[in-house]
C-alpha cells in the first residue's frame, strides 16, 4: 500500500519533523553513563601538531628562502610542506627518536606538488642518486641528496655541502 499525504506541502517550506532527534541524543548519552561509559559530548577533538618542531622549521626556512627544496616538473615554487625523508611509518615517533627524526638532514622543504610527487613515486624517490627518500637504517647527514638540481649533502645546522667538493 503507498503512503498517501494528509496535509499538502507548501511551496519554500521544509518538511517537519514529528520526532524530536536532541531528545533521542540526550537519552543515548543519559544510558552510556548509566552503563560507565564515557558520553560522546565529553570527547574533545585533538589538537593540531605541527610536522615539525618550531627550531627545525626556522632552519629550513632559512636553508630555503620559502622556496621548494626539490624542484621537480610541475613545481610550484613557494614551499609549504616538510618533507621528511625518512617516512615516520604508521605509528609515528616519540622521545629521542622524534628528535633525531626532526633534524635538518632528514627533512626538506617542499611546494605541495613535489611533496605528493614523492609520496607517489616511493621507489623513485629512494633511487641512490636522489635521496629524497631514505631507509630506516640510513643516516641522512651521510646520503646524499638532488637538491634543486644538484647533488649535496645536508648537515644538521642548516648547511649545504657540494658532493664533489666532499667527496674529494
Amino acid at each position: 500500500m503507498a503512503l498517501k499525504r494528509t496535509k499538502p506541502m507548501r511551496h519554500g517550506e521544509p518538511p517537519k519533523r514529528k520526532t524530536r532527534l536532541r531528545q533521542v541524543g540526550r537519552n543515548r548519552e543519559a544510558k552510556a553513563v548509566a552503563a560507565g561509559k564515557r558520553a560522546w559530548s565529553t570527547f574533545k577533538p585533538t589538537r593540531w601538531q605541527p610536522a615539525v618542531p618550531e627550531e627545525t622549521s626556522d632552519g629550513i626556512a632559512v636553508r630555503s628562502g620559502g622556496w621548494c627544496e626539490l624542484q621537480l616538473d610541475g613545481c610550484l615554487g613557494r614551499g609549504t610542506d616538510p618533507s621528511h625523508r625518512i617516512t615516520t611509518k604508521s605509528g609515528g615517533r616519540k622521545g629521542a627518536a622524534k628528535a633525531d627524526h626532526d633534524r635538518l638532514s632528514d627533512v626538506l622543504w617542499a611546494c605541495r606538488s613535489c611533496h605528493d610527487w614523492i609520496g607517489e613515486h616511493p621507489a623513485a624517490s629512494k633511487v641512490e642518486r636522489v635521496g629524497w627518500a631514505l631507509e630506516e637504517w640510513q643516516n641522512p647527514a651521510q646520503c646524499p641528496v638532488l637538491y634543486r638540481g644538484r647533488l649535496v649533502f645536508l648537515d644538521d645546522e642548516g648547511g649545504v655541502h657540494d658532493f664533489e667538493e666532499a667527496c674529494a
